[in-house]
Order: C-alpha cells, then structure tokens, then sequence
C-alpha cells in the first residue's frame, strides 16, 4: 500500500437526517455499491491501487456513475449536485441509457484510475479512496470538457516520446533498449489518438457545454 500518513480533511454529508463522515463512509459505501459488481477486494479504503492488477473495473465505474446519475437527478439525497457546471452534459455521459454507455463507463473508470492519485496512493490524501470523491474530483474536469482524460492519454504519451528521445539524444550506449522504448511509446500515442477520435465521434447525445471555461 502507498502512505497511510498524509493530510486527509474528513467531509460530511447529510444522509437520513443525520451528518456522515465520508473518512468513516468509504468501507460502507464500497460494501454497499462496489461489492454487488466486485465481490473479491472491493474495499476501497484497504485496496492497494499501486498495484495495476487492482484498477477500477468497467463495472465499479458503471456502480459508481449510476450512485451519481441519481444525485444529479434528485434534489432528496445525501449530495445535491444539481449546480454541477455543464450539469445537462454530465447526466447525458453519465445516463446508463446512453448508446455509448459502455465506452462512457470505460472511460470513465480510467478517470477513477487517475484521480485516485488524490487518495491513499501518495503523500497527499484528500480523498481517502472515497469513489464517491473520487468520482466528484474526475467530473470536475469534465464539466470543463468531456474530451478531457481521452486528451490526457494523448499528452502523456507525447511526453514519454519527447523524454526517450531525450535519453536517445544524450545517451552513449543502450540506445537499442531506448529505441524499442520508444516504439511502444509510439504505438501507445497511436492509441490514444484513436481513442480521443472515437470520443469525438461518440458525443452526438450529449449536449453542449453551456460554460466554456473557467
């Protein structure tokens, strides 16, 4: 596991009549909504994520999304995100009626992957492995623009390309191992233009953004 240590600042919510810490919530609403689609390791708050072998499933992200779909739809539960930025565009990405539902779900586990780094996994814990935060903390970049984790796919493979060649251009020996480094890093930059592609042709059912920008 990563750091137990770090900064975590507890926040509460309201859920029947009463104030919950989401510090002491995350086993409860892992049992509750991750176990049913992830019966073994489904404890978020003990996971060890550093582990790849243990990322957020389709199927975690398609429980997780449907908990927030709810909210965004009801004024009577524990979160109200109806003044959610763009909120239209978050429910329509977010609806399990979505004829892209299940690259929406795809995607959207890989964005829990990513904003989990606000968890257990380094120094800095704000979230402890809540996915309810976890999730909040991905929707708030995509309520600025829904092409957001597809484009950073494509950003940190430009980046590894631009490094390794970097070592290419200083190293004197071990370019060979370099240069198979770098055509897997350019085979993943292919993919993950493909896949911002895909996105861009699958957001005819979601509206456009009412607020562009900060």
């Amino acid at each position: 596991m990563g750091t137990k240590s770090g900064a975590y600042q507890d926040v509460y919510i309201k859920r029947d009549g009463e104030m919950v810490s989401l510090k002491n919530d995350v086993t409860d609403f892992c049992e509750k909504y991750i176990k049913p689609v992830h019966p073994e390791n489904w404890d978020w708050s003990v996971r060890d994520f550093e582990n790849p072998a243990n990322d957020p499933t389709i199927e975690e992200a398609r429980a997780i999304g449907n908990v927030v779909y709810h909210d965004l739809k009801s004024k009577k539960t524990a979160v109200d995100l109806s003044t959610m930025n763009n909120v239209e565009a978050i429910r329509a990405y977010l609806n399990p009626e979505s004829k892209y539902e299940e690259f929406n779900m795809e995607e959207f586990a890989f964005a829990l992957k990513v904003e989990l780094e606000h968890g257990k996994i380094k120094d800095v814990n704000v979230t402890n492995n809540h996915p309810f935060l976890t999730a909040m903390i991905a929707l708030a970049h995509m309520t600025e623009s829904l092409t957001y984790y597809k484009r950073l796919q494509v950003m940190e493979a430009e980046g590894e390309i631009y490094e390794i060649m970097r070592k290419i251009e200083s190293s004197e020996t071990g370019k060979e191992e370099w240069y198979k480094e770098l055509g897997k890093a350019e085979q993943e930059l292919n993919e993950a233009r493909a896949g911002l592609a895909e996105r861009l042709e699958k957001m005819d059912d979601i509206p456009a953004l009412e607020k562009i920008g900060d």
